[in-house]
């Protein structure tokens, strides 16, 4: 009898003692070109849509669009078909799925001293961009993102109200959201916004991130394009794009605004980085990611794929992912 319970008290013993192996983050930069501001999920081709653009005055002027393979952990570019000769320098996009084929529409800052931009629409192939459309509008003053909804209409954040950066200083709750229906109807559907920037929709409901009006908005869309009941759902200050992952939103964030304005100019300074992961019904929030800018300064969107998180930013040449970001 003895012996018995001696022998179940060994196995015991070594069923507590032996611990289940913690699977580990690892960190993984994927080079792209330089300034990959924002990123998007491609379900159709199992790929990360990557917007690309070299930010930085006095340098060679580089813009296009890449992709990367979760099965490669690289970069690499998309052609573009049939662009038409004008300046491409790609900032905030999205992918919608319209009459079941995939595009992808890109806001374009021309760069050229003219001050224009525009939207361009671009079908997904697996090799390539197919150009299909560009949008210009004067409304379109100072484009910084969008969202695309499945009718091929689309909202833009404009941050300010004309071209110049001053206007950030001087006249600070000048930025606005706009609206196309994919033809010839634009109309101005909020203003007197302090830097509005990602924006996202989901069931007739807008989602509005701003970098310095304290909060994340939410509105009723209506059936003509016009926006209804925005109310604030997060205070969080300093956000950037607007990534959906289930029922929740993820944010990047700047929680330091001056040193996230001197990167543009001081490539060495640190801005601090957080993502939040906030709840499309309840505002709730937590942090999932949260870095003083020394392994990636100035991230402007963050994407989870399965276990792993791919954070963007707005200068620097590489994506960086997070694998088992949650452990």
């Amino acid at each position: 009898m003895f012996k018995k319970i001696l022998f179940f008290c060994v196995i015991l013993c070594s069923i507590l003692s032996c611990k289940k192996e913690k699977i580990r983050k690892t960190y993984t930069k994927i080079i792209t070109a330089p300034g990959p501001e924002d990123i998007v999920l491609d379900k159709t081709y199992n790929r990360i849509l990557v917007s690309c653009d070299e930010r930085r005055d006095g340098r060679t002027p580089h813009g296009e669009i890449q992709q990367i393979r979760f099965d490669t952990n690289k970069s690499t570019v998309l052609p573009l078909l049939n662009l038409p000769a004008i300046p491409f320098h790609p900032h905030g996009f999205d992918l919608q799925i319209v009459n079941n084929t995939p595009y992808l529409y890109v806001i374009n800052h021309y760069k050229d001293g003219s001050n224009i931009s525009s939207v361009i629409q671009f079908k997904i192939n697996a090799d390539n961009l197919e150009f299909i459309k560009e949008y210009k509008h004067p409304l379109l003053i100072s484009p910084n993102d969008l969202t695309v909804l499945s009718n091929g209409s689309f909202y833009f954040s404009n941050d300010k109200n004309s071209a110049d950066i001053l206007e950030l200083l001087t006249n600070p709750k000048a930025g606005s959201v706009g609206y196309c229906d994919g033809n010839d109807t634009w109309k101005k559907t909020d203003s007197a916004i302090a830097f509005p920037n990602g924006l996202y929709n989901e069931n007739n409901k807008l989602y509005l991130a701003t970098s310095r009006n304290f909060a994340l908005f939410t509105y009723d869309i209506q059936s003509d394009g016009s926006l209804r009941n925005r109310t604030t759902l997060s205070s969080i200050n300093g956000m950037d794009n607007i990534i959906q992952n289930g029922d929740e939103l993820i944010v990047a964030v700047h929680p330091d605004e001056v040193k996230f304005a001197l990167l543009s100019y001081l490539p060495a300074e640190l801005s601090p980085c957080k993502t939040f992961s906030i709840n499309k019904n309840t505002g709730a929030a937590k942090i999932i990611f949260s870095n003083d800018g020394s392994m990636i300064s100035g991230s402007s969107t963050a994407l989870v794929a399965g276990n792993d998180l791919y954070l963007s930013q707005v200068f620097e040449g590489f994506v960086l992912k997070i694998s088992n970001y949650a452990d």
